[in-house]
C-alpha cells in the first residue's frame, strides 16, 4: 500500500511540474508576444500623431493663405472718427465696423481690446 502511494505521488508530482513548466513556456511566449504588440501600438500612435501633425500645418497655412488672399487693401485702418472725417457726435451714434484687416473678426476683438 505504501509503495503504491509512493509511486502515486511520485507520477503527480511529475505530472505537476510538466504542467508548471508548460505553463512557465506558454507566459514567456504570451510575454513576447505583448512585447511585439506594445511596440506595434506606439510605433501607430507615433505614426498617428506625425499624421496629425502633418495635417494640421497645412490646413492652417491654407486657411492663413486664404484670409491674406483674399483679404481687401486696407486704405484707412484708423479708428478715430477725426481721421475719416466724420464729427465725432455721428461716430458715437452709429457703431463702428472693425478695420478690414484681414483677419477673423474673433482675432480684430483681441486685438482692439
Amino acid at each position: 500500500l505504501e509503495s503504491s502511494l509512493k509511486h502515486i505521488r511520485s507520477r503527480k508530482n511529475q505530472l505537476m511540474h510538466e504542467s508548471i513548466s508548460e505553463l512557465q513556456k506558454k507566459e514567456r511566449s504570451l510575454q513576447e508576444e505583448n512585447k511585439v504588440l506594445q511596440k506595434e501600438l506606439v510605433e501607430k500612435q507615433k505614426a498617428h500623431a506625425a499624421q496629425q501633425n502633418q495635417t494640421q500645418p497645412q490646413t492652417s497655412s491654407s486657411s492663413s493663405s486664404f484670409m491674406l488672399r483674399d483679404a481687401p487693401p486696407a486704405a484707412n485702418t484708423s479708428i478715430h472718427p477725426a481721421a475719416t472725417g466724420e464729427r465725432a457726435e455721428d461716430a458715437a451714434v452709429q457703431p463702428q465696423a472693425p478695420p478690414r484687416t484681414g483677419l477673423p473678426p474673433w482675432m480684430v476683438s483681441h486685438i482692439n481690446g
